[in-house]
């Protein structure tokens, strides 16, 4: 495995790979980019759970549904359940160059900064 970018060189490729492990693999941040993302969806699109929309941001036809569902049960009780999780660690790294497209990349930068760090370490 080769060694991954440092913090001050990370392009936005390699930032978008390290959130997408991050999402696949981290509770937390998954279900902070599933509110993220929720909240890129149109009134009209959270209402119906479907995407109307091509717009480029929110949720794909495919993930409208299930996801927008996830989300409101978030909300409501503040977890998913262990299933749930599972398929939303499955499904949300799609949207990490969402998050990074419409998100402050310096933030994410030094959030993933240790994470990338840590694995080139280790590499």
């Amino acid at each position: 495995m080769g060694r991954l970018p440092s913090l001050n060189t990370m392009s936005k490729k390699a930032l978008v790979e390290q959130l997408r492990l991050r999402l696949a693999s981290n509770d937390r941040w998954a279900l902070r980019a599933l509110l993220r993302i929720y909240q890129n969806q149109t009134t009209d699109e959270q209402t119906r759970d479907t995407t109307l929309e091509r717009n480029g941001i929110g949720f794909t036809g495919p993930d409208a549904e299930i996801l927008s569902s996830f989300t409101r049960q978030y909300q409501r009780r503040g977890c998913l359940s262990p299933k749930q999780m599972a398929i939303l660690h499955r499904r949300i790294p799609a949207y990490a160059r969402q998050i990074v497209q419409h998100g402050d990349t310096r933030r994410l930068e030094t959030a993933l900064g240790g994470h990338a760090a840590s694995q080139a370490a280790h590499a």
